[in-house]
């Protein structure tokens, strides 16, 4: 073989190699993408859950805050109906 064909040879060997390495790399990030996007899903279940229990717990805080300005006015009504009655 002469000096001319070895170099070819040579040269398309490295390319080849060059391009075996990026396949691997590319592999090896395509699964870490997979798992990247696997805990990025059940991050965004954890939130989604964590947003409705929030929305719950503020649902609830109106309620009693409601039911807490009911029983306010009531006994302070209650109050000033005692007070007329104790007046007369």
């Amino acid at each position: 073989m002469n000096k001319f064909k070895a170099t070819i040879l040579i040269i398309i060997f490295f390319f080849l190699g060059i391009l075996i390495d990026r396949a691997f790399l590319y592999y090896e990030q395509g699964e870490r993408n997979k798992l990247l996007l696997m805990e990025q899903q059940a991050l965004k279940e954890d939130y989604e859950y964590l947003i409705k229990k929030f929305e719950k717990v503020e649902e609830e805080l109106k309620f009693r805050m409601i039911m807490d300005s009911l029983i306010h006015d009531s006994i302070t009504v209650k109050d000033s109906n005692s007070i007329k009655l104790t007046n007369n």
